[in-house]
């Protein structure tokens, strides 16, 4: 089977990211990148980078090119409202001389209402459609030009969109992609701008609707294009004109402006290079060079403020200092419950061994409420989960076999029995991690009840394959499948059954009325593999509605991912290797 015949975005993602597939593989997927970059740039003109940042030299060529840009617009702006201004003489003029009729002041009246909401070009644009059948009746509104004000929360706004892209890029680098794409757009939120604040002032002082006229007067004029909206409560998206904004690419280290931008040719071919690091995994010092790199950046964009128009660099001294404290800081990483619970996960051949030579005999097992902690809130795959509760089920329940030798192959067929049959549904795929932890109290109850009739009855179990044979269920046959009768005789006999279901009852009313974080996460990361959503939709998605741990694990959580459906690629494909094909 042909991997190009697969999912492309799952393939592309395995093979540019995570070093799958050949050199050749690897450039001819970056040659379709290449070719679906271009056509997108040929559609939205837009700036093409692969870490786009508005650094020093950036923002001073952006503010450069947005002066000039809003100069050329109010002179011609100001040439427009000399003519609107003598179209409204003569209208006064007419108005002054003529008498309307009933029709004409009818419909004028009904024109102001209808169009007065319009802005001026596009309501002048309707009075000369309207004047051109009812006369000259219509005074036409003057067109502001841009002030020295809008220019002030120009910067405060690329002061925000740099923090928007440096967030992106951050993201971007801990994925390692380095494809060049289209700049994103630019996400405003007027709070956003009013909340900017420098040595604990506020930047501008303004209100959030005063910061709205100024952002549309920016569209307006042409420096806001791509307008979109996408509700009350979501920030309105825009794109900066080309022809003003320039950015640094942290890749290549360039500026990157519209003038400048370099356009591959759409069939043109992306030639090798020898030099490209082509392992799985980046060189550790490279990535604590590029995350340096971001950090040093953020802080170079100046703070903007209406009294200082003129912006220094932090002092040398005081950068280096604080990148030494950050590198100090960043040492003393503790490891989360996820991965500490994770680290506990071993080989099931290791697992057999030590079951065998029974070091688990005094094994004290994983606190229930830590597996409740990490089914609703945690960030390891539901497929790791299980085989966790697997592991440490089978070292509590060894205690039974303290007196008897089982070999490891009898341990190591167990151990398989369950992987291949325990919390698997139909489709293959494993329970939900939230409905694995619910079982964890009534098997360790089984372990137990089973531990204590060994020792009363003096009887040896079975061996391990045998015993906990899932056919064996009853008591006759001394399978361990036989205890679930006595955990429901259990339920049964208790005195406070009904009171112990109506609180079970409520503690499932509540737990459903708890967010599954782990549950919408791993959702979104299959619905961006199927191709549903983007990769910075994901990003969002997991930033606004889960825990920050769930977007500082998302790289680990894609790359696993990852890796696991280049196992299924590499399995289809050695399946399909075995059959002879010669004879079609």
């Amino acid at each position: 089977m042909s991997k190009q015949n697969l999912d492309s975005r799952v393939f592309s993602l395995a093979s540019n990211l995570f070093g799958f597939g050949g050199t050749a593989e690897k450039q001819t997927i970056q040659e379709t990148i290449a070719t679906n970059v271009a056509g997108t740039l040929q559609n939205e003109n837009r700036i093409m980078a692969v870490y786009p940042a508005i650094s020093m030299e950036a923002f001073g060529i952006t503010m450069d090119n947005y002066r000039k840009y809003i100069a050329v617009y109010n002179f011609k702006t100001n040439a427009e409202n000399e003519i609107t201004e003598k179209h409204n003489n003569n209208v006064r003029a007419f108005l002054k001389e003529n008498q309307l009729n009933d029709v004409q002041k009818e419909f004028a009246k009904l024109f102001n209402q209808k169009s007065s909401s319009l802005r001026p070009r596009v309501y002048n644009e309707a009075a000369d459609e309207f004047m051109k059948e009812y006369g000259l009746i219509i005074l036409k509104k003057k067109v502001q030009t841009v002030k020295y004000a809008t220019e002030l929360v120009f910067q405060n706004l690329l002061h925000l969109y740099n923090s928007q892209l440096m967030k992106r890029n951050e993201q971007y680098m801990k994925l390692r992609v380095t494809a060049i794409r289209p700049i994103e757009e630019f996400k405003i939120n007027s709070f956003l701008v009013t909340a900017l604040q420098r040595n604990g002032v506020n930047s501008l002082d303004l209100c959030r609707k005063t910061v709205r006229n100024h952002r549309q007067r920016l569209e307006e004029c042409g420096v806001f294009v791509d307008y979109h909206f996408s509700g009350q409560n979501r920030p309105v998206e825009v794109h900066v004109n080309s022809e003003i904004l320039a950015v640094l690419d942290l890749k290549t280290s360039k500026i990157i402006s519209i003038e400048n931008q370099l356009v591959t040719p759409v069939n043109g071919k992306v030639l090798p290079d020898n030099n490209e690091n082509t392992r799985t995994e980046l060189n550790e010092s490279e990535m604590n060079e590029n995350v340096k790199n971001i950090s040093q950046f953020d802080k170079e964009f100046p703070s903007v403020t209406p009294s200082n128009l003129f912006f220094t660099r932090t002092p040398p001294s005081k950068l280096q200092n604080s990148t030494e404290v950050a590198g100090a800081d960043s040492v003393k990483v503790l490891e989360t419950l996820s991965e500490k619970l994770q680290n506990l996960i071993i080989h099931p051949q290791e697992l057999a061994v030590k079951l065998a030579n029974h070091e688990y005999n005094n094994y004290k097992p994983i606190d229930v409420r830590y597996f409740f902690k990490e089914a609703y809130s945690g960030t390891m795959l539901k497929e790791d989960f299980r085989e966790l509760v697997i592991q440490d089920f089978f070292k509590v329940i060894s205690k039974i076999y303290k007196n008897a030798t089982p070999f490891v192959g009898s341990w190591k067929k167990a151990i398989s029995l369950y992987m291949q049959n325990k919390w698997i549904a139909f489709t293959g795929e494993s329970f939900n991690k939230a409905a694995i932890v619910e079982d964890v109290q009534k098997m360790r109850w089984r372990i137990e009840w089973a531990r204590k009739w060994y020792i009363k009855n003096n009887f040896s179990p079975l061996f391990p394959a045998d015993y906990f044979d899932m056919t064996r269920k009853t008591a006759k046959e001394v399978g361990f499948e036989y205890t679930k009768l006595k955990w429901e005789e259990h339920l049964l006999n208790k005195s406070k059954y009904e009171a112990l279901k109506k609180k079970q009852e409520a503690n499932s009313v509540r737990r459903k009325a708890t967010i599954n974080h782990s549950r919408k996460c791993e959702n979104e990361v299959n619905r961006f593999f199927k191709n549903k959503i983007t990769l910075p939709q994901l990003f969002d998605f997991v930033e606004k509605n889960l825990p920050v741990e769930y977007l500082e694990k998302l790289p680990q959580m894609i790359e696993k991912k990852t890796l696991k459906i280049n196992e299924k690629i590499i399995n289809i494909d050695n399946d399909f290797a075995q059959y002879d094909f010669s004879e079609f």
